[in-house]
C-alpha cells in the first residue's frame, strides 16, 4: 500500500497538473523542483492521508531538492523551505510548509487559496540540509479551478 500510494502521490504533483508544469533551478549540486497544483488534481483519499484540503478554491506548492551524488546518482534531501505569495492587487500571503516524506522522497507543502484565473507571484527561501546557504527562487503563474 504505501509504495502505492507513493506512486501515485508521484504522480500526481508530478505529472497531472494540467498546464502547469514542475519547474526547476539548479545551485551547484542541488536542484529545486517546485510547481502549484490545484489540490483536487488529488485523489480524496490521497489529499486525506496527507491532509490536503481539497477544493475548487484550494491549490498547494509542491517542492522538493535533489542532490546530485558523486556518483552522477542523485537522491532526494531535506530543506528548510519557505516563502509566500503575492497576487496582482498586491494581496500577500505567507505559505506555510510542511515535510512528507515517502519511502525516498520528500516533498514539502504549502497549501494556499486562490481565485479562478488568478495570477500569483511566488518567492521561496529554499535551504538544502540545513547548509546554511538560502537560495531563493522567484515565480509567477496562473492557478485555475478544475
Amino acid at each position: 500500500m504505501r509504495k502505492t500510494v507513493a506512486v501515485m502521490l508521484f504522480i500526481c504533483l508530478g505529472f497531472l497538473t494540467g498546464n502547469v508544469m514542475a519547474q526547476s533551478q539548479s545551485f551547484g549540486d542541488y536542484t529545486v523542483y517546485y510547481q502549484a497544483v490545484n489540490s483536487t488534481f488529488l485523489k480524496a483519499d490521497i489529499a486525506r492521508l496527507y491532509g490536503i484540503v481539497r477544493s475548487d478554491r484550494r491549490a498547494f506548492l509542491n517542492v522538493s531538492v535533489i542532490k546530485k551524488q558523486a556518483d552522477g546518482s542523485s537522491v532526494a534531501v531535506s530543506a528548510n523551505v519557505s516563502g509566500g505569495k503575492r497576487n496582482l492587487l498586491g494581496q500577500v500571503g505567507e505559505l506555510e510548509f510542511r515535510e512528507i516524506r515517502e519511502e525516498s522522497a520528500i516533498y514539502y507543502i504549502g497549501e494556499f487559496e486562490y481565485t479562478n484565473a488568478e495570477i500569483i507571484r511566488f518567492r521561496l527561501e529554499v535551504e538544502p540540509e540545513n547548509a546554511g546557504t538560502v537560495h531563493e527562487i522567484s515565480w509567477e503563474t496562473r492557478v485555475y479551478n478544475n
